[in-house]
């Protein structure tokens, strides 16, 4: 097995091109979320981050031990923040049980910072800790740790805890920074994940993100799901790129993409989508992350791009896209990437005419096979277009990737004989479109 290292991620050398979109709504969104507000988060240059895509299975031992292996010696304990959960308690405990499962045998501590009550636990009423993030001797319970989780939930309600009314760190937050730049390394699954970058993606699912304004008012959890894209402040532990997470199951590429085009700056107009029962182990001192788990890390960088200048209609050009697996390696500023594998183009696999369209009943679902089985190690393919829509607006996008000179694709077996895809550096265009569906007659 060859490792390669390759050096054409895109994401240093592309300039910016498209300042986003200019519509009252995104004023809006900038005052009401201060996506730029003059409360800077200052990024940590040591420790560890342990960012999951969500639904990360109690046996994923890779996660797990990267997480107890990253804490210092001389740091030997784990808080747990639960202020995510509606379960905060549940949740707490499963977490650390899987834990003790993987070994781990320092204190394990459930900070008393949450928003809703667990029923499981008769004695406690949870919601009365929505005041913890602000407490000072909660603060200082983490003096001796060199883990800190964050379980899912609801990000906002982390945020809302952890943050002050002006954006500016509470004291337990400001705790959490001081153990990160001692060494400690701070993990979260699925909101947990979505805290992680400066800019973070409160809500909306990808075709609204795309086909509708944004909004500047949290409308729920269930908007998570179903409903307009909505961004806000994340808490910055990781200095480059916004983060996004379920990133497989839930069909994210196009909020992600469509979360790229408000900033005007180039930190934040790189994405990392993570998969579920994933996971990237970022060091922030080396300035590089590595994939873990089950399924991949997908990047999209869109600091060439060009964007829609009207949000009613977006679309986008220029688009940079990759997709790592389990094991590769990502160094930020530099752009370079470590795949084990061999290179398909020039000794693709395949030699078929791949259908384009859209809907179920077409291959390759998921980013890497789709780009990795139908494009980069297919030989008679050079770009593949697939379409989202509403079948009540018509309103929908067309992705078009594009395979290009620059553009890599490597192959491995992972597990036994599953085929394992890493591709770097497709061209991905977004474009507008208006479908009619009309039923024939049998």
């Amino acid at each position: 097995m060859k490792l390669w290292r390759v050096a054409s991620l895109s994401l240093l050398v592309f300039a910016l091109v498209g300042a986003g979109c200019s519509s009252k709504n995104d004023e809006a969104l900038e005052k009401g979320v201060a996506l730029e507000s003059e409360v800077a988060h200052a990024a940590s240059k040591s420790g560890r981050l342990l960012i999951v895509g969500g639904a990360l299975r109690s046996d994923n031992k890779d996660v797990y031990r990267a997480f107890t292996e990253s804490i210092p010696p001389q740091l030997p304990n784990v808080a747990i923040v639960p202020a995510a959960s509606g379960r905060p308690a549940h949740y707490a405990q499963q977490f650390a049980e899987d834990l003790r499962h993987f070994g781990f045998a320092g204190d394990i501590r459930v900070l008393p910072i949450a928003v809703k009550d667990d029923a499981s636990t008769e004695s406690v009423d949870e919601s009365l800790w929505r005041g913890g993030g602000r407490d000072a001797a909660v603060a200082e319970e983490l003096a001796d740790v060199g883990g800190i989780w964050f379980v899912g939930g609801d990000q906002t309600r982390i945020t809302g805890t952890l943050l002050g009314p002006d954006g500016e760190d509470g004291p337990v937050l400001a705790a959490i920074r001081t153990q990160l730049s001692r060494g400690a390394v701070v993990g979260g699954t699925s909101a947990g994940a979505a805290i992680m970058s400066e800019t973070m993606i409160a809500a909306g699912d990808s075709l609204s993100a795309l086909t509708l304004p944004s909004v500047a008012v949290y409308a729920g959890m269930d908007s998570q799901e179903s409903g307009q894209l909505m961004l806000a402040r994340g808490l910055g532990f990781l200095p480059f790129g916004v983060v996004d997470q379920h990133f497989d199951r839930k069909a994210r590429l196009g909020r992600l993409i469509r979360a790229l085009g408000f900033s005007s700056e180039a930190s934040s107009k790189v994405g990392y989508g993570v998969d579920e029962d994933t996971a990237l182990l970022v060091n922030l001192d080396a300035k590089s992350m590595k994939v873990l788990g089950a399924g991949n890390l997908v990047v999209v960088d869109g600091r060439a791009a060009q964007f829609a200048a009207a949000e009613s209609v977006f679309a986008a050009k220029g688009l940079r896209l990759s997709v790592l697996s389990a094991g590769d390696t990502l160094a930020w500023e530099t752009g370079e990437v470590m795949i084990a594998g061999s290179e398909t183009p020039g000794q693709e696999a395949f030699g078929y005419h791949a259908a384009q369209g859209a809907g179920i009943a077409l291959a390759n679902q998921r980013l890497d096979h789709l780009l990795g089985f139908s494009l980069l190690d297919n030989r008679e393919v050079r770009e593949l277009r697939r379409y989202a829509f509403s079948d009540e607006t018509g309103q929908g996008v067309l992705f078009q990737f594009q395979q290009t000179e620059q553009s890599r694709g490597f192959w491995r077996y992972g597990s036994g004989t599953k085929d394992q895809y890493s591709v770097v550096d497709v061209a991905l265009d977004v474009v507008p479109v208006a479908v009619t569906v009309t039923p024939t007659s049998s």
